[in-house]
């Protein structure tokens, strides 16, 4: 007999997680803050196990305590959260036809992607059938030294933030033309910024190419990035600068407009 895996008391559930999943739900509009015991009392808890979870919470930033009411309250984590989620909501339905349109203009895979410490996030991807290489999907991670996305990414964040990345990760090799040294990947930054977009040629894998482009908002952050990669067959370096990259970058202009950019 197979085990009911939608069950509450699945053998996947992490009880502990679960139980502050659960802790967080409880706050609301209408429940702004909550004591130990109205907590208890709504999870229907023992007392000590509540207390362990909340402390936890506490501890990383997900809860506050007020400390003369002692009731809690979600903490900044909890909102910054939120807003993450929204935002990259926002940005993916705002950018979604753009990248639609792209794909069909240059016939090749487009992603749409932002900057997750020292990793490139997927936030949507319009996949071309005949891609070759690394298969990805919305939600995928690589690393941000060999793509085309993440060089752009990084190259638009500032000064002191990227040096102290580059000072805690380690730039490993994927392929003969990976970048591995601080100074080259710093040269190839220099020339992203001046340019206005990265290129990745067969760093991740061998026989990919892809071109990327900045995307930012109204506070002229560099908050997302899109790229087109395909097979270096067909993805030459004349394709590239005649019809690609002009392409590319005239859609992150205009998701850029979307979001209120406006340079100068």
């Amino acid at each position: 007999m197979k085990p009911d895996n939608s069950s509450p008391k699945s053998r996947y559930n992490i009880e502990a997680l679960a139980r502050g999943l659960d802790i967080l739900s409880l706050f609301s509009a209408e429940r702004p803050s909550l004591s130990l015991s109205q907590i208890v009392e709504l999870l229907q808890l023992n007392k000590s196990t509540v207390y362990r979870v909340l402390s936890t919470l506490g501890s990383m930033g997900y809860l506050e305590q007020d400390q003369v009411t002692r009731q809690y309250r979600p903490g900044l984590k909890v909102l910054q959260l939120g807003f993450t989620a929204i935002n990259t909501l926002e940005l993916r339905q705002i950018a979604r036809p753009y990248l639609e349109k792209l794909s069909q203009e240059v016939g090749e895979t487009v992603s749409l992607a932002a900057l997750d410490g020292f990793r490139t996030i997927y936030v949507d991807r319009i996949r071309n059938q005949s891609i070759v290489g690394v298969v990805l999907g919305v939600g995928s991670s690589l690393p941000a030294h060999c793509t085309a996305l993440g060089k752009v990414l990084l190259a638009g964040l500032p000064a002191d933030e990227l040096s102290n990345l580059l000072s805690t990760h380690e730039l490993n090799a994927y392929t003969p033309k990976t970048l591995t040294t601080k100074k080259s990947l710093s040269t190839e930054l220099q020339k992203i910024r001046a340019q206005g977009y990265a290129i990745d040629d067969e760093e991740l894998a061998s026989g990919l190419r892809a071109a990327s482009a900045p995307v930012r908002d109204l506070s002229k952050r560099t908050v997302a990035a899109v790229n087109v990669t395909g097979a270096t067959l067909r993805i030459t370096y004349e394709r590239l600068t005649d019809e690609i990259i002009p392409a590319l970058v005239n859609t992150t202009n205009q998701i850029s407009t979307a979001l209120g950019y406006f340079p100068g």
